[in-house]
């Protein structure tokens, strides 16, 4: 399965891959409304975007209480804003922190094969590639590049 893979080296915490999230789903810039949040370490400088990883198992769909959280045909995590409540268990659910909710829960549906935020990304720091579902969390992700660059 093609899932958003993160190349946390290349990642400038420039938050253009948010910006045109929003913008492709709402016609707005708004960070609050992006199915991509930048987690940043401000004291090293290094920045880690995060988006649904479409993990095999998905806690959140389980989680659900009025079942909004489903998989598409491709096999995408899919929420169904008609039946969202907004209630927030997929949000504290999710393993990695992947699903905000606003007035409904927001999941990344890979803008239908083509995301915008890969192909918006100005340091190819997101990649859309067939891949197992990551496991690497920002915290992770900011140990391994600590370690990699001599920061510790």
């Amino acid at each position: 399965m093609k899932r958003i893979k993160v190349k946390a080296e290349l990642c400038a915490g420039c938050r253009q891959c948010e910006m045109v999230c929003s913008f492709e789903h709402f016609n707005r810039f708004s960070s609050a409304l992006a199915r991509v949040t930048v987690h940043k370490d401000d004291r090293y400088g290094l920045d880690y975007p995060v988006t649904c990883r479409q993990c095999t198992d998905c806690p959140p769909i389980d989680a659900c209480p009025v079942q909004a959280l489903s998989r598409t045909e491709d096999g995408l995590t899919w929420c169904s804003w008609q039946d969202c409540t907004g209630c927030g268990v997929c949000e504290k659910a999710c393993t990695y922190g992947a699903i905000k909710v606003t007035d409904k829960a927001l999941v990344c549906d890979q803008c239908g094969g083509d995301p915008q935020c890969v192909t918006r990304c100005p340091t190819a720091a997101l990649e859309y590639v067939e891949m197992p579902p990551s496991t690497e969390t920002p915290l992770e992700a900011f140990s391994r590049l600590k370690e990699e660059w001599g920061f510790e």
